[in-house]
């Protein structure tokens, strides 16, 4: 397992036992006893208890405190933390009006439980932030690559701070023996390769009985892809499309996709049907114009279908020709900017997953005008209707909205992530990590 690995599993540990522990100190001062409780009593407070912790996990999860990385921004850091006291008082509060019979009086409880855990949990993630700059807990890593693919390395491995360079190799003049002694002492199991060396089964053949311990040999374009979570498309051919796109469709997950699909749209259409009312009488009082607006986009296949959303812009008589209009702030009614903030406009597309033009995660489904361009101007573009457009997904969770042909290029960089890794847990993943963004 590799050290990353590691440790996300302390992380998980540490603050399972912080939540039992802030548990006990709860109880403990609420009744000034340290043998206050029955069985019965203790039984009930762990039972639910447990449950309650496990909406606890998952916000830590969907507020990013599972990555492993060094404490950059303790700005964000509180702001994230904040956040979760403010939901984990919530989410503790609707349990236990939901499971009234729980034979405890739990209120007092669970907010020293919550104001417990976030000063025990600061100081956890503090002093372990700080071991980790104590003991340089970073894999080490030796490169033997071009300048072109140093130039988009670099700022990567920067930016997520979990890698140690041992030394750079120019792929044009290296020595494997210089290799074999530099990764042997200073215990670099990790070699990065341009992707024209890596090509070369026979060339990694080699290198490998020249070392007397297990080697990571990792190609270019795949280390870029572990540390920037984004396929490179500068660097990929059409024998990387064939060995890591062009795969048989899993239909079992396919279908299981589907069913998911059509059970919490369902439930999201409800809730839109709800809110129609309110929100039409809004955007009708706010502008003149339809409530809804209605664009062609391109979805699996290549086929075309009518995505629904609330109007949150203003009508205009070049709003169907002019391309890049979502770059004009102006042109947004004030009802928009509230729509857009908590992402009610996009309430109706729960009936484009209905009707099976959207999945809930997917790449996000273009306007037709623009996809033109797009299949002109991208390489492998048209990858992106091999799977079925989202309501949220790995792009749109990465990278803002696009208003240019080379912004657009870049957000395909994660598009095509997804649709080489995509599974169950990604999804779901995604999914979770989509509710962050009503807190940005």
């Amino acid at each position: 397992m590799s050290k990353k690995g590691v440790l996300k599993i302390i992380y998980f540990l540490g603050d399972i036992f912080l939540m039992y522990l802030s548990l006990f100190l709860a109880l403990v001062l609420r009744h000034r006893n340290l043998y206050f409780w029955t069985e019965t009593q203790l039984n009930n407070f762990f039972f639910h208890f447990s449950f309650i912790f496990l909406f606890w996990v998952v916000i830590l999860y969907i507020f990013d405190f599972y990555e492993v990385s060094l404490i950059k921004k303790f700005s964000q850091f509180f702001y994230n933390l904040f956040i979760f006291i403010f939901l984990a008082s919530v989410l503790g509060t609707a349990y236990f009006y939901l499971v009234p019979k729980t034979l405890i009086s739990p209120k007092t409880i669970l907010f020293l439980s919550v104001f417990f855990f976030a000063i025990l949990f600061f100081l956890w993630r503090y002093l372990l932030n700080q071991i980790l700059k104590l003991k340089n807990f970073k894999e080490k890593i030796i490169l033997v690559l071009s300048s072109g693919e140093l130039n988009y390395l670099l700022p990567e491995i920067k930016n997520k701070r979990g890698y140690e360079i041992v030394k750079i190799f120019d792929n044009n003049s290296f020595d494997v023996s210089e290799i074999k002694k530099l990764a042997e002492k200073e215990k670099a199991k990790t070699i990065i390769f341009s992707n024209s060396f890596y090509k070369d089964k026979n060339f990694i053949n080699e290198f490998v009985l020249n070392f007397s311990f297990k080697l990571n040999l990792l190609s270019f374009v795949d280390f870029y892809e572990i540390l920037a979570q984004k396929i490179l498309i500068e660097f990929i051919d059409n024998d990387w499309v064939l060995d890591n796109i062009l795969k048989p469709d899993k239909k079992i997950e396919e279908f299981a996709k589907r069913c998911f699909d059509i059970l919490f749209s369902f439930i999201g259409f409800l809730i839109f049907l709800v809110l129609l009312p309110f929100v039409a009488l809004i955007i009708k009082i706010d502008s003149d114009g339809p409530v809804f607006f209605n664009q062609r986009r391109v979805g699996k296949n290549r086929k075309i279908f009518t995505l629904y959303k609330f109007r949150t812009m203003k009508t205009s008589k070049d709003e169907k020709e002019k391309l890049w209009r979502e770059k004009d702030e102006k042109e947004i009614t004030r009802v928009g900017k509230f729509l857009r903030r908590f992402h009610l406009d996009e309430l109706p597309q729960f009936l484009n997953i209905l009707k099976g033009d959207l999945s809930f995660v997917g790449p996000r489904p273009e306007w037709e005008k623009l996809d033109e361009i797009f299949i002109k101007e991208i390489p492998f573009y048209s990858l992106r209707y091999l799977v079925k457009p989202g309501f949220t997904g790995w792009a749109q969770l990465k990278f803002p909205p696009s208003t240019s042909v080379k912004e657009a290029k870049e957000k395909f960089k994660y598009d095509l992530y997804y649709i080489k890794n995509r599974n169950f847990f990604m999804d779901l993943g995604i999914i979770l990590k989509t509710i962050q963004l009503f807190f940005r």
